[in-house]
């Protein structure tokens, strides 16, 4: 029964991890964002093929209860994920900000030539509208 646990795991991570990679290939998701889904991925397939590397890291740092070691590599590692995509995300609301602000200084300027341009207009055709 405990193999068959193993062995589930496994193919649930190689399946994951295979997701990842289609999902990249079709430009779906991009590198840097797959990076840490796939790191996990295989270090989850790993530790599925080697359960007592598991229990070997557990001892290594003093954890009684090597599965609840797997539950805390699990939450560590979607802290990353989820501090990786703040960071994007805060990045890319600035770069919106800014890009909003040029776009605005843009409409002004077109806004302004449009003024020209007719004052141009009108002062050519002898103040009559055109």
């Amino acid at each position: 029964m405990i193999a068959y646990i193993f062995y589930l795991c496994f193919i649930l991570s190689f399946t994951f991890f295979i997701v990842n990679i289609r999902l990249i290939k079709k430009r779906k998701l991009k590198e840097q964002y797959a990076l840490l889904w796939l790191f996990l991925s295989v270090l989850m397939m790993v530790l599925s093929l080697f359960p007592s590397g598991l229990d070997w890291i557990a001892k290594l740092i003093g954890v009684k209860y090597a599965p609840s070691l797997l539950y805390l590599l699990a939450i560590l590692g979607i802290f990353c994920i989820l501090l990786h995509l703040t960071i994007t995300v805060s990045v890319l609301a600035e770069r919106t900000t800014k890009l909003a602000q040029v776009i605005a200084i843009y409409e002004e300027k077109l806004y302004q030539l449009q003024d020209v341009n007719q004052h141009q207009n009108h002062s050519k055709h002898g103040g009559t509208p055109s």
